[in-house]
């Protein structure tokens, strides 16, 4: 993979998939702070749900709990997606149940728009990683703002290693990319068509019915099922991951007590 972005090949190939509704407008740049922080500023300005913002590289790129996220410029597919909630919709009822179901949801499609590009079979980690066996391929981050006590806006960030990468030292042995895994270059334009296509139809079906209809399709490619691993957050635990309940939250067994993990970061043991 070389060279910048094309916009216009992607607008044409979006034409050829009149079920996709996300993508129009596309807004690029080659240098941003946060991708993520361009679609909240543009929620304030009265952009579009479905608005698209992608860039070949992010200053102040951004995880889950702050961790940056490093990629080199033009290697990677660094874009987030606009989203806005039903009209009068209270945050609890924007978000509420929701909100690990859209995560979950956004990694199914992820994964399942970049598995045909990889020759090794793909995962997701709760809650926001997709991986080839331990090593991450992409990340996701997922952000609202609220307006007046109400969600205004939920914006969809997503980080994904496309071409061969220079990983610094302390990340050479987590992170992988679609070149290392294919042995190939491969087209951003069609990757992000994939993976929009891919996540639009898991978000709709998530806003419709939470989790419910991707709970089987999340058994098939979790990563951490039936693994122990350890929990940081509000607090350390330890436990065996036992997939994830109907909210998309992860369900641990410590000490022969099955309890819902609503958020933290999550490692192998």
């Amino acid at each position: 993979m070389s060279g910048q972005f094309d916009v216009e090949r992607f607008v044409e190939l979006r034409r050829s998939r009149a079920a996709l509704t996300w993508g129009e407008p596309l807004t690029y740049g080659e240098r941003t702070g946060s991708t993520n922080d361009d679609a909240l500023a543009a929620a304030r300005q009265g952009a579009t749900s479905g608005s698209v913002f992608l860039a070949e590289h992010q200053s102040r790129g951004r995880g889950r709990r702050g961790r940056r996220w490093l990629a080199e410029s033009g290697q990677s597919l660094l874009f987030s997606v606009l989203l806005r909630p039903a009209e009068g919709a209270s945050a609890a009822q924007a978000l509420g149940p929701q909100t690990g179901a859209l995560t979950l949801a956004v990694g199914l499609g992820v994964r399942a728009a970049l598995a045909p590009y990889s020759d090794q079979a793909l995962s997701v980690k709760w809650p926001n990683d997709v991986l080839c066996a331990r090593r991450k391929l992409a990340g996701i981050l997922c952000e609202s703002q609220l307006q007046a006590g109400r969600i205004d806006a939920i914006v969809i960030g997503v980080g994904i290693n496309v071409g061969p990468q220079a990983f610094p030292p302390e990340l050479a042995h987590d992170a992988t990319s679609l070149a290392e895994l294919s042995g190939r270059g491969h087209s951003r334009e069609q990757l992000l068509l994939a993976v929009l296509s891919e996540v639009e139809q898991r978000a709709t079906a998530g806003e419709r019915t939470g989790l419910g209809d991707l709970l089987e399709e999340f058994r098939a490619h979790d990563a951490l099922r039936d693994r122990k691993v350890y929990v940081s957050g509000a607090r350390e635990l330890t436990g065996i991951a036992r997939g994830v309940d109907g909210e998309g939250h992860l369900l641990l067994e410590t000490d022969g007590i099955v309890i819902a993990v609503h958020s933290g970061t999550v490692r192998l043991a």
